[in-house]
């Protein structure tokens, strides 16, 4: 299945495969919806992308086309049910994700917790700029505290 997926985007979205960062995705399903420059996949979802991995049960990328060069370039990703983000450097996980490119900004919600050589976060709601690293944890409404933890011994 996972062949025919990458197969038929080759067939109907030749230039997807051309994105700004080489991306694979393997899942059950997907639907594009050309006119709103969207992809939908469900079920087993993987993404490759660069030093990225990420996994989920359902993700809905928008992607925007460049006018003079029918390029197109991922814009944003949304996350939705047993989300696994993997880096080079970190790994998160939660319920809901929503990555933006334009910021470099990751928001996981739902019992979200990233670990990273410096230690581990968890809260409810997590926002991480991938590019600058910077972090902000939040507990949520149920009134439970965010949490760091951290090697002392790690450089």
């Amino acid at each position: 299945m996972r062949k025919w997926l990458l197969l038929l985007l080759c067939l109907f979205v030749p230039q997807m495969i051309c994105l700004a960062e080489t991306m694979t995705v393997d899942a059950d399903q997907f639907v594009l919806l050309q006119d709103k420059q969207q992809i939908d996949f469900f079920g087993h979802v993987v993404i490759h992308r660069e030093d990225m991995t990420l996994k989920a049960d359902k993700v809905r990328i928008w992607y925007q086309e460049d006018a003079q060069t029918g390029k197109k370039s991922l814009q944003q990703a949304e996350a939705v049910g047993k989300v696994d983000i993997v880096t080079d450097d970190s790994q998160g996980k939660s319920d809901y994700a929503l990555f933006t490119t334009a910021s470099n900004i990751l928001v996981m919600k739902g019992d979200a917790h990233m670990t990273s050589k410096q230690g581990t976060v968890e809260g409810e709601h997590i926002t991480y700029n991938t590019e600058t690293k910077d972090t902000k944890v939040v507990g949520g409404e149920s009134g439970k505290q965010v949490r760091f933890t951290f090697d002392e011994g790690v450089q």
